[in-house]
């Protein structure tokens, strides 16, 4: 009953606005039954405004249940900067760095994430940084196929780790959609400080998410188009090859209302 199990996840990578949030989870195995109970799922799945506010009141009780919560939040700024060194850098292995970094510090016996492009990618990938920064680790493989692939990381003094690398882990796993509810509370609580702190009118930035159906969001692009051909706000990912945001960039010459 008491077993501790870690869970891995992000919310923010396909926004176009404001951070990249990654969350290493702990929580005790009879806890995680409750939370299953309770209706955790996948963030992705509590849709509308009382779905949201509903995921909202999960994340709290995540968080208060929880034996250990570890979060990044990794600016519009730092993904630009990774953008630009594309092709030997991009932001599957910027994420990929700082969930390898929440699986060094979780002091779980099983840890399970979200796979980043597929289990293979990210197994190799996670390989590749161990040799590199950490040669003191060694990785078994135990199991694999194209949907999940199980390894250990063992340290010189034989402490293990199983670490579970899954497609759709947010669904599998409840230890995982409570990081991912927990990371999704986290974004929409900082995109909500972005306003205050730019003195934006609330909820002017949506969800964050290129998507014409984000009124707010479109709202946003449309009335502050002048500023953000001019780069003034730090928060949005201007490297982001989304059609709107690079008309407003790159073609000033052109009417924007017929993309709004």
């Amino acid at each position: 009953m008491g077993a501790l199990l870690s869970g891995i996840d992000e919310a923010g990578r396909g926004s176009v606005i404001g951070p990249l949030i990654i969350v290493g989870l702990t929580l005790k195995r009879d806890k995680i039954d409750l939370l299953h109970k309770k209706g955790v799922k996948d963030s992705k799945l509590f849709t509308g405004i009382s779905g949201r506010r509903k995921r909202s009141q999960l994340a709290i009780e995540i968080q208060q249940n929880a034996e250990k919560v570890e979060v990044f939040k990794i600016p519009s700024t730092e993904i630009d900067e990774t953008l630009k060194m594309r092709p030997k850098d991009n932001l599957n292995l910027l994420e990929l760095r700082y969930f390898y970094k929440l699986i060094k510090e979780l002091n779980t016996k099983e840890i399970f994430l979200d796979t980043i492009s597929s289990p293979h990618y990210s197994m190799t990938q996670i390989s590749n940084l161990i040799h590199t920064n950490d040669p003191s680790l060694s990785l078994k493989l135990i199991e694999t196929n194209k949907d999940e692939i199980k390894f250990t990381l063992r340290n010189l003094k034989k402490a293990t780790k199983n670490i579970i690398i899954s497609k759709k882990a947010d669904a599998k796993y409840t230890v995982v959609a409570a990081a991912s509810c927990v990371a999704k509370h986290i974004r929409d609580l900082r995109l909500r400080e972005i306003e205050q702190e730019w003195d934006l009118p609330e909820f002017v930035l949506g969800q964050g998410y290129p998507n014409e159906k984000d009124r707010n969001l479109m709202y946003f692009f449309h009335e502050y188009s002048n500023q953000i051909k001019q780069r003034s706000f730090p928060f949005i990912r201007y490297l982001w090859e989304w059609k709107h945001l690079q008309q407003i960039l790159h073609k000033p010459g052109k009417k924007l209302d017929k993309y709004f």
